[in-house]
């Protein structure tokens, strides 16, 4: 496993965060940014599932550097194979 398919995979992995879709798929399991607002206490900021909606939250400000990102190894993929 190379350095390159590793980055490839987290790439991928990034992708799948990005599309996730908080009307229609978060806030149907109660992930949703809007269902917990409300909720400012630093124990539900610091558990698991306020780091992981803070995390898809900020991946979905990514998008431009994304696409750039996935435009560059699609590039590379075409030119090295």
């Amino acid at each position: 496993m190379t350095l390159w398919t590793l980055m490839t995979a987290s790439l991928m992995f990034t992708n799948a965060v990005a599309i996730l879709n908080e009307e229609r798929f978060l806030e149907r399991y109660g992930w949703g940014s809007t269902q917990n607002a409300g909720m400012t206490s630093p124990t539900w900021k610091n558990s698991m599932k306020g780091q992981t909606i803070g995390t898809i939250g900020a991946v979905s400000y990514l998008r431009m550097p994304l696409i750039m990102f996935n435009t560059l190894v699609i590039i590379v993929k075409i030119l090295f194979g």
